[in-house]
Formats: C-alpha cells, structure tokens, sequence
C-alpha cells in the first residue's frame, strides 16, 4: 500500500507542478522551447476544432439536404417510359412487413428531361413532377416538395389545376425570375425520349421557389404536380418512376434487394437506382474527406505529443537535482510519477483552454472570414489588372452548397478538450517514469 498516492500530499504535489510550470529558470513555461510546445498543442487544438465544427456541420447539412433533394431508391422500367400499374407496387411495398420497416415513405412521380427558354438559348433542366395530398394546411398538401421558401397562396390554391410550377432559389437568382413570371419549357410528349418522340411546347407561371441547400439540386430542377406533368406529357394515370424514402441510407441494399422480391411482375422489367448510383461521386467526395481529415488530425496529435514528450523531458532534466532532494525527503515515486503527469496535464489544459476558445469564435465567423479574404484577393487582383474574374474560394458549384456548413458544439470542444489532456498526461508519462526510477544518492551525487 506504500505505493498508493496519499491524499496529504496531493496538495504539495500540485503545489510543485505548478512551480515548474510557472518557474524562471530555462527550461520552464516561459521559455521559448516550452512556449513553443504550448504554442503547438494549442495550434493543434484550434485546428481540430475548426475541422471538426465545419465536418461536423458539413455532416449535418448533407443529412438534411439527402432528406430534402435526394430519393433514396428510385425504381422505373429500363426503357425509363411511363407505366401503368404502380399503384400495385406501392401496395406490396406496404403490405410487406420487412421493407415497411425500412421504408418511411414511398410515392409515385413523373420525371423527364426538359429543355428551358431563357436569355435566348435553351437550357437542359429536370422536370419532375410529385403527388399533391389531400390536407388542410399547405405543407400537408405539398408533403413531397422541396421545402418552400417564398410563393404565393393564389398560385398555390391552384397549383395542379393550372400550369404552375415551383423553381430553386438559385435557378431563380442565376435567370432574375420572379413570382408570376412565366417560363417556357420544350417536354418530350409520352413522357419518353423515344426515337421518334414530338416535342411539346408549353408555359409555366412561377408559384413559388424551393430551397433545400444543394446547390446542384435547386439550380436544376422545376417541380410540378402530378396532375400537371399527366395532363401536359399527355399520359393519363401513368408515371415515370416510383420513389422510396427509407428511414436511414445504410438499408439502401437491404431494400432495394427486398423491393425487387416483392415486385409483382417480372423483376428484369423494373430498374431499382439508389442514391449511391445517381450522387456517388458525392458519397465518395465525403468518404475521402473524412479519410484525410482523420489522417491529418491523426497528425496533429502526434505532433502535439511529440512537443509535450520534449517539453517534460528537458524539464526533468533540468531538474535532476531537484528530484533526488524531492526522493531523498520521502517523496514515492508515484508521488515523483504524478507531479510531472500534472505539470503536461497543465500545458494540455491551457493549450485546451487557448486553442478551443479561439477555434469556436473563428468557427462561428469563418464564412464571414472567407468572405473578407475573398474581397481582399479581389481588390488586391484589380488594382494589378482591370480585368479580374470574380474569385471564389468555396465555390457553390463545386462544393454543391450555397454557404459553408458550420456547427459549433460544446460536446466537440469537450471532446477535443478531454482528448488533450489524456494526450498530454500520456505524453509526460514516460518521461516522468523514468524520473521516478532514479537513485536519489546518485542523483546527488553526480549533480
């Protein structure tokens, strides 16, 4: 039991810990090694708080955007024309115990390529077209639809008996469309690009805009009702696709496996896509990102250890003397052992305390910082040469949002917190250990 740590001394041992942090010789806080190993943790703490904000709320927007934008299995014909008969798929799909499990929502829709009239060019642009339920409140009756930002209720009162539609907040700003506006679409009669398909020509007046955050989602699609798209496309109680929302993404295979057991005709008619297939360069974009950023974290930390394991090492050192008086007036090892583990503790804290403070503050302005770099860049750019292109360092197209998801949480800054303090008490241990093990005598006498 002599090697069990006394409660006498705890107080004597923080006492001398915060000695040596706080001493003037050398090797101390102040000096510039030390303060250089400060300077590294806390670095490496405000950088892994600002990764992890900005991956933790990338993460969380491109949950909601997959709520929002993407369909989660999507089955239609392999010759992708309108079918009759859906109604019996969606019945066995619910009357299924397994798949309604995995399914949170399943519906019919109407999509086909469209060519838009605008500024004097056509551009290609979806057209898809969703089921309008039966309820009392507009977000009841428009349950399928992107979320709706900005429309108006007369548009919408009427919105699948007339020729409305509903566009993104980006398509939108790109072609200056307002409320009311009409827009011409070029769309495929039958609902199918056959060989031999006419083209039908018909207005659109805008009821309202979407916006679900995906950039490449709402710059390109035009919404309708399923009334509309049948009645235009000249298909009556015909589809295109039937679209399964699951409750999470990781049953993709599980129910898209199932759902082609269930289906009541032949399963070599029916094509079943995942939103895997349709967005994997996306899913795969996210994967790698997470990959290097746990590498480079990965590195962060090492580095971190590496400059404490130095800092207490050079401190023990410089200390020598000191340990063995400490050893020779009764002070146990684990006592030795403890002193030191506190004195890195120490710097982890306040490196902790440092860098998560100022990784949440830059977190939470870092949009506003891009943003200031940006126009520096810019005017920096102008005043060498008249002709500038516009500069974007996050640019919507590429990174898919329209803004830079951040998510400042205290459980991260704790996490992070709590996983530098084991760090550095782990970082001082070996050295301390080997302070702990040396003969006072010696000591003593060498010094």
């Amino acid at each position: 039991m002599k090697n069990i740590l006394p409660y006498r001394w705890l107080t004597l041992e923080l006492m001398i810990a915060w000695r040596y942090l706080r001493g003037q010789e050398p090797i101390s806080i102040f000096h510039f090694g030390a303060r250089m190993s400060l300077l590294f943790m806390a670095l490496m703490v405000f950088v892994m708080s600002i990764v992890l904000c900005v991956f933790t709320g990338f993460q969380d927007a491109v949950h909601q955007t997959l709520k929002n934008s993407g369909y989660h299995l999507t089955l239609n014909q392999y010759n992708s024309a309108p079918f009759y008969g859906y109604h019996n798929i969606l019945k066995k799909a619910k009357e299924d115990k397994e798949l309604r499990s995995m399914v949170k929502d399943s519906f019919e829709s109407i999509f086909v390529i469209s060519l838009m009239q605008a500024q004097r060019q056509f551009d290609a642009r979806g057209f898809r077209a969703l089921p309008i339920q039966k309820g009392k409140t507009l977000k009841e009756k428009m349950l399928y639809f992107p979320p709706l930002i900005h429309y108006k209720m007369e548009y919408m009162k009427q919105f699948g008996k007339k020729n409305y539609v509903i566009i993104g907040r980006e398509m939108a700003r790109y072609y200056n469309l307002h409320l009311g506006d009409r827009v011409t679409l070029m769309l495929p009669s039958g609902g199918s690009l056959q060989e031999d398909f006419a083209a039908i020509r018909k207005n659109f007046m805008i009821a309202g805009f979407y916006h679900t955050g995906f950039y490449e989602f709402d710059f390109n699609l035009i919404f309708t009702s399923l009334q509309t798209a049948q009645r235009v496309l000249q298909i009556p109680a015909q589809v295109t696709e039937v679209i399964f929302q699951l409750e999470s993404l990781d049953y993709l295979d599980s129910a898209g496996e199932r759902l082609r057991n269930i289906l009541p005709t032949s399963n070599y008619q029916y094509n079943i896509r995942t939103i895997r297939e349709e967005r994997g360069n996306f899913l795969a974009a996210l994967k790698l990102e997470k990959t290097l950023m746990m590498i480079i974290l990965s590195l962060l930390i090492m580095a971190g250890a590496a400059g404490i394991w130095i800092t207490v090492h050079l401190l023990i050192r410089s200390k020598t003397r000191s340990i063995g008086m400490l050893l020779s007036m009764g002070i146990s090892s684990n006592s030795l052992l403890f002193i030191f583990i506190v004195h890195s503790m120490f710097i982890g804290l306040l490196a902790s305390i440092i860098g998560g403070s100022l990784g949440i503050y830059v977190a939470n302005h870092l949009e506003s910082l891009i943003v200031l770099i940006e126009e520096l860049v810019q005017n920096t750019c102008l005043l060498l040469n008249d002709n500038c292109p516009p500069i974007q360092l996050i640019p919507s197209h590429i990174y898919y949002f329209d803004h830079l998801p951040v998510k400042a949480e205290a459980g991260i800054i704790f996490g992070v917190s709590f996983a530098t303090l084991v760090l550095s008490g782990l970082a001082g241990y070996f050295p301390a250990r080997n302070a702990s093990q040396l003969n006072p005598v010696d000591t003593l006498r060498n010094e």
